[in-house]
């Protein structure tokens, strides 16, 4: 039986940062998984980057010490935990890619590995001096649906408040004021994002089914009497402002009056304001409802493009 010993992705450097931004489908260049597969190129590259055990920055000589230094910055914030290779035609060394023993298949679901340093605390990296940054915003709060597909807009658009800030990737985890059961997964790279139903929120699942060690893991997180409904979103750019940033993602969250009202006020709220996610979260939940629970529901994400 064969077993899975290192995931390698090969970057073409030269043209990591042009294909980041890219509004190409997958489907436009017959790359495409499936007939409905609606991702675009920069989510694939994303994915492949954050999945590697050891990325090849290939092209090497194609770019200049500052262009070099760019792209291995934000490769380096996206997966921390991989080995980066710099590289000319492709050639490493091969103990660099074969019999490492770096494949994990319990840190492989884990996935979303990025999100580890924010979960331990930040600090400020190396990295700032070329510009390129991250943080983590985290809040206790719903999210209004329709204020936070605006401010999304403006952050792909990089219209006030995000004018100052270049948003190369962010993801992570959101709670919609509308969907109090579900995680939403959030994803943005380049100049697209998706926002789809996620897993359940422990709170929503009997602690007789949690994992062990699960309820001391997560204490910190647990506020009543919400549990660990929270926000935690990973940003990463370049002359990022912070504190804009910040304020515009907050300025999204339900109110402390309007927190006190309830759940179905908050309902009521999303009807009369619109809920631009209502549409794609119901038919999502729905496949997973009729039978479709095999993931699908989130190759069939709804991409908002600028």
């Amino acid at each position: 039986i064969a077993t899975i010993d290192t995931l390698v992705t090969v970057v073409d450097g030269s043209r990591f940062l042009s294909e980041l931004e890219s509004l190409q489908s997958l489907r436009e260049r017959d790359w495409h998984a499936d007939p409905e597969d609606q991702r675009t190129i920069s989510h694939l590259l994303c994915d492949q980057v954050e999945f590697a055990n050891v990325i090849v920055l290939n092209k090497c000589d194609l770019m200049n010490e500052k262009e070099k230094s760019d792209v291995k910055t934000l490769i380096q914030l996206m997966n921390p935990s991989a080995k980066l290779v710099e590289s000319v035609y492709s050639k490493v060394p091969l103990n660099m890619v074969l019999g490492t023993g770096l494949f994990s298949m319990s840190e492989a679901e884990k996935h979303d590995g990025w999100l580890k340093e924010a979960r331990i605390g930040e600090h400020t990296p190396e990295t700032v001096e070329y510009g390129i940054t991250s943080f983590t915003y985290r809040a206790s709060k719903p999210f209004a649906p329709h204020l936070l597909h605006r401010a999304l807009d403006a952050m792909l658009d990089q219209t006030a408040p995000f004018d100052e800030s270049i948003v190369l990737r962010a993801k992570g985890f959101t709670w919609l004021s509308t969907f109090p059961q579900l995680q939403g997964d959030f994803s943005l790279a380049g100049h697209s994002f998706s926002l789809v139903p996620g897993n359940p929120w422990w709170a929503e699942i009997d602690k007789e089914h949690w994992p062990p060690n699960l309820e001391e893991a997560i204490a910190p997180l647990w506020k009543e009497p919400y549990g660990d409904r929270q926000q935690e979103m990973v940003i990463i750019g370049q002359q990022l402002d912070q504190e804009a940033i910040t304020n515009a993602l907050d300025s999204c969250l339900l109110s402390e009056d309007e927190m006190a009202r309830g759940q179905d006020v908050w309902n009521e709220m999303a009807a009369d304001a619109g809920d631009p996610f209502r549409e794609d979260w119901d038919a999502a939940i729905d496949q997973v409802l009729n039978g479709d629970g095999n993931g699908h529901g989130h190759d069939h994400q709804h991409e908002h493009h600028h």
